[in-house]
C-alpha cells in the first residue's frame, strides 16, 4: 500500500516537473534567455501566502539557522528540478521489485 502511495505521489510530482519544464521553456523562448521559475514563485501562484505559511510551520521544527541556510535555498531552486527529481525518486522507491530469475544450468537436473 505504501509503495502505491509513493508511486502515485511520485508520478504527480513528476508531472508537475514536466509542466514546469514546458512553462519555463516557453518563457525562455519568449524572453530569448533562459528562464527558470523558482519554487517559491510557483508556490506563490497557488496561494500568495503559501510560502509564508510553510516558513511559519517549518522554521520552529528545523530551527532558525537551518531554515536561513537551507529553507531559503530550496525555495530558490527551480520548480522543475525540485518536483521532477523528487518525483523520480519517489517512483523508484515505490517501484515493484521483479522476482529474480532462477538459473537453470545445462546438464544439471532442477
Amino acid at each position: 500500500m505504501l509503495s502505491f502511495v509513493a508511486r502515485v505521489l511520485g508520478l504527480g510530482l513528476f508531472a508537475i516537473g514536466v509542466v514546469a519544464l514546458i512553462s519555463d521553456g516557453i518563457s525562455s523562448i519568449a524572453a530569448d534567455a533562459v528562464v527558470m521559475t523558482p519554487l517559491s514563485g510557483s508556490l506563490a501562484l497557488i496561494a500568495p501566502d503559501f510560502v509564508d505559511r510553510i516558513e511559519a510551520v517549518l522554521k520552529p521544527l528545523v530551527g532558525e539557522a537551518a531554515w536561513a541556510e537551507w529553507g531559503s535555498a530550496v525555495l530558490a531552486w527551480p520548480t522543475l528540478a525540485v518536483a521532477g527529481i523528487s518525483g523520480i525518486f519517489l517512483m523508484l522507491a515505490g517501484a515493484r521489485r521483479l522476482p529474480r530469475p532462477t538459473r537453470h544450468h545445462v546438464g544439471f537436473p532442477t
